[in-house]
């Protein structure tokens, strides 16, 4: 339990990530909205609901059993990232690039909309289900390009 708390500061820090309460939408100087949320997709293994979507822009990435459209491809910079967690059975994780990762929600919990702001920085990240992940409940986010313009 200990480590796990070591672990999430570093992550928190590593991420340059700050809690909010209130839901961001569209674009502004200070970054872009990202979508995160559960979805159901008749693939998914062991049930329908064992899904994960992330969405930006018109781009939507699911992740479940076998999904052949999780990657959502992003340029570096600033963004919101706001999942809508109303599940007590899954929960919301980003790991980096440098495979830290941090819990956005916890399983028990169901908060409904929790907001962050991420930095992307180039490399893989994804954003997962932990319970869940070998199931397939995972979207990766390729970040790569020039940075953010407005």
């Amino acid at each position: 339990m200990r480590n796990r708390a070591a672990a999430r500061s570093l992550v928190l820090g590593a991420l340059t990530a700050l809690a909010v309460t209130t839901p961001v939408s569209g674009a502004s100087a200070e970054g872009r909205a990202l979508a995160g949320s559960y979805c159901t997709n008749p693939d998914a293994m062991p049930k329908p609901t064992a899904c994960i979507q992330l969405s930006f822009e018109g781009q939507t990435a699911q992740g479940y059993t076998n999904s052949s459209d999780r990657t959502i491809d992003l340029r570096p910079g600033v963004y919101w990232l706001t999942v809508d967690d109303t599940s007590t059975a899954h929960n919301f994780s980003l790991e980096a690039p440098d495979g830290s990762d941090q819990d956005i929600t916890e399983v028990a919990d169901a908060p409904g909309d929790v907001t962050l702001m991420v930095n992307l920085t180039p490399g893989s990240w994804t954003l997962f289900c932990d319970p869940h992940r070998a199931m397939g409940m995972y979207v990766d986010i390729e970040v790569g390009g020039t940075g953010q313009t407005g």
